[in-house]
């Protein structure tokens, strides 16, 4: 008998670790939505630091920006942030797909900023003479 109760108990355990204490938010994001919102953080968040003087002169709200994309509120926002931290496997895989996103941007534009000029004209003149008709 005593086993029988150790087993129904050692069962329950591990059911109540599989259930999640975090409930889904009314308005959940998915995990590419998730991923999105994060990348598009990390890039206002270095205009921010890079371009400050401009942001501000346009009076930009990154926030609102974010708000308005994602058609969310700050209380959401912060669900959505809790509700993924409540998965760390998975908060985790988000945050490698969007650093690898931000790498990816990053080389691509110290790829044109590395570039010679004179290399630039000259794919440029390639690029002008394949949009040009032949007569």
């Amino acid at each position: 008998m005593k086993k029988i109760i150790y087993i129904l108990v050692l069962l329950l355990a591990v059911a109540a670790c599989k259930k999640n204490i975090v409930p889904k938010p009314d308005k959940f994001l998915d995990e590419k939505q998730m991923e999105n919102l994060l990348y598009d953080l990390a890039v206002l968040e270095s205009m921010k630091v890079s371009q400050a003087q401009k942001l501000d002169s346009l009076q930009f709200n990154s926030q609102q920006f974010i708000y308005k994309k994602y058609q969310i509120d700050s209380i959401s926002l912060a669900q959505n942030m809790v509700y993924y931290a409540s998965f760390p496997k998975e908060y985790d895989t988000i945050v490698k797909k969007v650093k690898k996103r931000i790498k990816l941007q990053r080389d691509s534009i110290d790829k044109v900023i590395n570039t010679p000029k004179d290399v630039k004209k000259e794919e440029q003149l390639k690029e002008e003479l394949i949009k040009e008709p032949t007569q």
